[in-house]
């Protein structure tokens, strides 16, 4: 028994030590969990259009795959290291499955949203300032000035307002994006996507769509690409003989078609022809290798370089110049047609490689280059006519300044004082537009909508999302119903509705696949009941007898509203039209109490008579029928007034309220509005 008790003090010994230790470690992981961030010299975030990233155990593709993440996915960032390739790899933090886990992630596919190891500069603080660069740009451009001290940059304020230039870009065929992007890139635009089929409508030879305006606000805002990468779309593209050289355009093509290519170039190669064409053209030559790589791709299979597109053997055409559908041609061929004709200054035709390379070269520093558009942001972004533009594609920008990047040596980069020119709009937001991510159908239109028994005005459109319908009094209540067009769409607001006397609002809203609402409004009017008839009733008076004057127009006694009159009259032609008794007479007053004559009467003006002695005898205000506000005529405005009055915005009364009621039926409803509508269009006057 004592030795059992032993070994079991023992044990309980050994547990104490054990739970002792767990404590420490637990306690020792908190610490360095809670330290991680410290720790780090930054952080930063996979890019959004990136899928399938793979995160390894170290700074090499040989490395063992710790897990794969896709676009921003964030992470904390604790070194930057080179492979022996020269590319960037960052040691990062980052958490898995609850766990705080670390490993090396490829630097080409990611953005650093900011370092901790930016030392302030005073001097560099005073530079941001001297060139006028809002705050909003500062962080990104500091984390660049901490990696890069020899970079320049210099903002551009090039005047042109933030709104407008969205707006400018928004136009169809301007901005586009390819088609199996995710929705929230796409735009839902009118002529750009069909409704009823679910589908975008392409454009530029197929393949490509209209940008939504939250992708083009994205890509056009600056501040979205302040680092070591993207920074290079705001490269000055000028050609540099003293930064610009062989190695670096042979960095460039590494890989591509180019390299060691046998095409027949007159006895050069693609590196050496690129530096002439640069040299002869003013522009980076650099620049030149990226345009052909992002326009016939890496492997060139570009048909406009191929030479052999029936009816353009012998044809060529690098830089995709007037490249674009139209005119029943394909984008090849009206751009191998430009490259067929003459023109000694550009060297066309372009029959061989030689002059398409150096040709289209002179050509592009001619129309962009040396016109000012000295960037690959701003080639594609026209800040003056807006439409001048060398590509549509809104990420061409940040794909050619990745493949620029590659153009330099980190010595070159860490040696050379490269020029920045980065754009500074008038009236930016405060916040960087950031990139959508939303995906999924974004169709939230209904296929039919209708109320039982009854209906709408105007008939039902999917594009029309509001209507309005009058039912009698003894109607109590309706049933609303319809149909959606995408499967995938929510739809609340069907069923059965109790109606209250006057207007009734029905909202019916359909909510895509990818969370965006559409409301479709019904304003339903129940009528008053009617009056009950007075049972011994009291005959008009006779205004040839009481008033002591004679007329055709309606007298309301009881309102005092005198109607009937043809619209647009005038004071004079009303007065004269009205025959006084007993030495009576008249007037028409305006609503600013001064007389009329000449001008045409509105509604709300007073018609006075006057005894001979002077003395007022009776006063009436003017009505005509559809003229709600009071300017004598019936346009459109009436019918906003009307709207007002119905949703009860602004409320309409006496001359006005009767006014209003353009088919005298005696209330004031929507379909008095339809009334008004039809009397603008000349289709159906309204009776006065």
């Amino acid at each position: 028994m004592k030795s059992g008790y032993k070994c079991s003090a023992k044990r309980i010994a050994a547990i104490g030590v054990m739970l002792c230790m767990l404590v420490l470690t637990c306690l020792t992981v908190t610490s360095v969990l809670n330290t991680k961030a410290e720790e780090s010299i930054g952080q930063g975030h996979v890019n959004y259009d990136v899928t399938g990233l793979r995160i390894r155990k170290g700074p090499t593709t040989n490395s063992s795959i710790i897990t794969t993440v896709s676009g921003g996915f964030k992470f904390d960032i604790y070194e930057e290291t080179t492979d022996d390739d020269g590319d960037t790899w960052y040691g990062i933090g980052f958490y898995l499955n609850g766990s705080y886990e670390r490993g090396y992630i490829y630097g080409g596919y990611i953005t650093v949203d900011k370092r901790n190891d930016y030392k302030p500069d005073a001097d560099f603080e005073e530079y941001l300032d001297s060139q006028g660069f809002p705050d909003s740009y500062k962080d990104g451009l500091r984390q660049l000035h901490a990696q890069y001290p020899n970079w320049v940059f210099v903002a551009d304020h090039n005047g042109t307002d933030w709104n407008t230039m969205v707006e400018k870009q928004n136009v169809k065929t301007r901005s586009l994006v390819h088609k199996d992007n995710i929705s929230s890139w796409k735009s839902t635009a009118d002529g750009c996507y069909n409704w009823e089929t679910g589908e975008w409508y392409s454009f530029d030879s197929g393949g490509y769509v209209q940008a939504s305006s939250e992708l083009v606000q994205y890509v056009l805002d600056p501040r979205n690409f302040l680092d070591d990468t993207y920074i290079f779309m705001f490269e000055a593209l000028s050609y540099d003989s003293s930064v610009q050289n062989m190695s670096g355009v042979e960095s460039i093509i590494s890989g591509s078609f180019m390299d060691g290519s046998s095409h027949d170039l007159d006895g050069y190669t693609y590196p050496s022809l690129l530096m002439k064409a640069g040299e002869m053209s003013q522009v980076s030559p650099y620049h030149l290798a990226t345009r052909i790589i992002q326009e016939q791709g890496y492997n060139g299979t570009g048909r406009q370089i191929s030479g052999n597109v029936s009816g353009y053997v012998g044809y060529y055409n690098y830089y995709s110049q007037n490249a674009y559908a139209s005119g029943g041609y394909t984008a090849v061929q009206n751009g191998l047609r430009y490259a067929k004709e003459s023109d000694s200054g550009t060297l066309r035709p372009w029959n061989t490689r030689y002059k398409a390379v150096v040709g289209g070269a002179i050509n592009l520093g001619k129309w962009y280059i040396n016109k000012g558009q000295d960037t690959i942001y701003y080639e594609k972004f026209d800040v003056v006519n807006y439409s001048h533009q060398y590509m549509t594609n809104v990420f061409a920008p940040r794909s050619e300044a990745k493949t620029s990047k590659r153009a330099y040596s980190e010595t070159t980069l860490n040696n050379t004082s490269f020029k920045f020119i980065i754009p500074v709009y008038d009236n930016m937001p405060d916040e960087v537009c950031a990139i959508p991510t939303g995906d999924g159908s974004p169709n939230n239109r209904l296929k039919d909508l209708y109320v039982d028994g009854y209906s709408l005005t105007p008939s039902f459109s999917l594009y029309t999302t509001s209507y309005d319908l009058i039912v009698d009094n003894d109607v109590t209540s309706v049933y609303v119903s319809g149909d959606k067009l995408a499967d995938s769409a929510e739809v609340e607001g069907f069923g059965e509705y109790s109606l209250s006397v006057g207007n009734n609002r029905i909202v019916v809203t359909v909510t895509a696949e990818n969370g965006e609402n559409q409301d479709y409004v019904i304003n339903i009017v129940r009528k008053e009941a009617d009056p009950i008839p007075d049972p011994d009733p009291v005959p008009d008076p006779d205004p040839s007898e009481e008033n002591g004057f004679d007329t055709s127009y309606d007298i309301d006694e009881e309102g005092r509203f005198i109607s009937g009159f043809e619209v647009e009259s005038t004071a004079d032609d009303v007065i004269s039209s009205i025959s006084f008794k007993n030495g009576c007479y008249g007037k028409i007053y305006g609503s600013d109490s001064a007389e009329k004559t000449s001008e045409i009467i509105a509604t709300g003006d007073r018609f006075v008579v006057y005894t001979s002695d002077g003395d007022e005898y009776a006063s009436y205000a003017v009505v005509i029928y559809g003229d709600a506000n009071g300017d004598g005529k019936i346009t459109s405005i009436d019918m906003l007034y009307i709207k007002r009055h119905v949703l009860d915005i602004r409320i309409l009364t006496s001359a006005y309220y009767k006014a209003a009621d353009a088919n005298h039926d005696g209330t004031v409803s929507s379909i008095d509005m339809l009334y008004v509508k039809r009397h603008v269009l000349d289709i159906r006057y309204i009776v006065q």
